[in-house]
């Protein structure tokens, strides 16, 4: 990933003092690098809440299974603020970049085996959980391929809440330590076509339970079923937990942000990531005026009832 971190140091050549967070002259040096050198990597802007920069990915696997198809459903309660559009507001410019990621999913997966994906930041505040929730609403929206999204942050999950469910349920901590079976841990998510896994309780020693070497069986159980499996994770830095995950994933999606992630922490993280499960890097928070204007008409003229994008 060397080609990476020159990137970025050109771009913070060029300013006038150093160390801030992230901008989009920055952002935008570092996925030209991307593509100029591996000539392979499809960048796509994303104004609030993202960008996505993608490269290659494989062939699907057809989903069987049944245990999960009579999965408990529960109704979702979404706050004002939740920002789940991919559920609540369809129509929107941002939803509309989603379908365009799942899109790109979708194609990479033709040419690898793609249906574990990890979504991950670099650091907290970030928005990966944001981002992992609504792309797995958008694959969701298949009516063929069944979508599950994990919540693999057990130190500090959120996927429960932002869908306004108890965040008590019982999930993937309490399968793995046995107190709950697999079937029981993951619910339907009523008016939407997705599976969740919620993290559960808490543990006192989130790596130690997940090194306890039930997840990679679970994953195959879940994978007879699932033709998307999406896993929100932790950070990469500080914490190990994300390493374990990615060594179990077909593909990795890296969610940084405008205005709040470090040039010096994204360079670590990258150098922690094996590039060849490198899937794409998507940069949340990011505007461009240039195309706002022009998927405002495009969203426009679709929602009037011509010319539909779906």
């Amino acid at each position: 990933m060397s080609y990476i971190f020159e990137a970025l140091q050109r771009a913070e050549a060029e300013r006038t003092g150093g160390t801030a967070a992230l901008r989009a002259e920055t952002v935008a040096d570092l996925v030209q690098e991307i593509e100029r050198v591996e000539q392979k990597v499809a960048r796509i802007e994303v104004p609030a809440p993202a960008e996505v920069a993608i490269a290659p990915a494989a062939a699907p696997e057809r989903s069987t299974g049944e245990p999960f198809a009579a999965a408990k459903a529960v109704v979702p309660k979404l706050a004002s603020d939740s920002r789940l559009i991919c559920m609540s507001d369809q129509g929107s410019l941002a939803a509309e970049q989603f379908r365009v990621l799942g899109l790109k999913l979708r194609h990479l997966r033709e040419r690898r085996k793609l249906k574990r994906i990890v979504v991950t930041g670099t650091a907290p505040q970030e928005g990966k959980s944001l981002v992992a929730a609504n792309l797995a609403l958008n694959q969701a929206r298949s009516k063929v391929l069944k979508t599950l999204l994990v919540d693999g942050d057990l130190r500090r999950p959120t996927l429960a809440g932002r869908f306004g469910l108890d965040r008590s349920m019982p999930g993937l901590s309490e399968c793995l330590a046995g107190e709950q079976e697999l079937a029981g841990s993951v619910y339907r998510i009523s008016g939407s076509g997705l599976w969740l896994m919620p993290a559960g309780r808490p543990p006192e020693n989130p790596l130690e339970l997940m090194q306890a070497g039930r997840i990679p069986e679970l994953l195959d159980r879940l994978g007879t079923f699932f033709d998307w499996i999406i896993i929100d994770t932790p950070p990469v830095t500080p914490v190990a937990d994300t390493s374990f995950w990615m060594k179990l994933a077909d593909g990795v999606l890296v969610v940084i942000r405008e205005g709040v992630s470090e040039k010096k922490i994204v360079e670590k993280a990258m150098s922690s990531f094996d590039r060849s499960a490198l899937l794409g890097i998507v940069v949340n928070s990011c505007r461009s005026s240039e195309r706002k204007d022009y998927y405002a008409r495009y969203g426009q003229t679709g929602r009037s009832g011509e010319n539909s994008p779906e």
